[in-house]
């Protein structure tokens, strides 16, 4: 099984148990009254969430001197992950997307005029709490892949191109409480791509690694008040 159907059919799972258990675990919760409870940068216990997804769209820019800072230009891309938080603000989510690009130089890669990428990883972070209505997070990448399709070829023999890649993130974000369980956010992630693309001896180095950044916004939909480990410990 690959990563991408992996992370699909996780994502399809996890978006039907957390919504069951987050809502009849907040259905309980929200009947009880509740007592005040201090509030840090690393911890709120008021704030505390079990169950997050976002969905957005980014900005990727291409950058330093190999096949995609050279020979690509960043156009737009979409973005949709989910997250379970652990243990207080630690969490672990998934992610699929796709970032799209045009081709800026032909004669270093090739006669297509487009390229998307399918990106799909497993991620682990932690969120802080700089002040009221705001949370930061940051995130890396643990296991990824990139599914380059190469289209727009001046040739009618070739329809299409693809390349696979494993994948290096670090992502960083600002989330704005709208209200409880609904947030709009804004995020950056520095990407890397180590390719599998068969290239002359000479030119191995310039498209073994591929580095592009992102910079999105999106909305956030959480559920539940309490991580995952003091579900079952209280």
């Amino acid at each position: 099984m690959t990563l991408r159907l992996l992370i699909n059919t996780s994502l399809v799972i996890s978006l039907l148990l957390c919504a069951s258990v987050g809502f009849a675990q907040d259905n309980l919760n929200e009947s009880e009254s509740q007592s005040e409870s201090s509030s840090t940068f690393f911890d709120s216990e008021d704030r505390q969430r079990f169950f997050a997804m976002t969905i957005g769209g980014h900005k990727p820019f291409t950058s330093g001197d190999n096949f995609m800072g050279e020979g690509l230009r960043g156009k737009s891309g979409i973005d949709f992950k989910v997250q379970m938080y652990v243990y207080k603000h630690f969490f672990i989510g998934l992610a699929t997307g796709s970032s799209y690009f045009d081709v800026k130089n032909q004669e270093l890669l090739g006669s297509y005029r487009t390229s998307r990428i399918a990106e799909n990883y497993v991620y682990l972070g932690y969120e802080f709490l700089p002040a009221e209505n705001f949370r930061l997070g940051l995130n890396i990448a643990v296991d990824g892949d990139l599914n380059y399709k190469n289209s727009g070829f001046s040739t009618s023999d070739i329809a299409e191109q693809h390349d696979s890649a494993r994948l290096n993130r670090y992502g960083l974000y600002l989330h704005y409480e709208l209200a409880k369980h609904f947030m709009i956010y804004f995020d950056y992630a520095y990407n890397v791509s180590k390719t599998n693309i068969d290239a002359p001896s000479q030119l191995e180095d310039f498209f073994r690694k591929g580095k592009y950044s992102t910079i999105g916004i999106g909305l956030v939909f959480t559920i539940g008040s309490r991580d995952l480990i003091s579900r079952f410990l209280n």
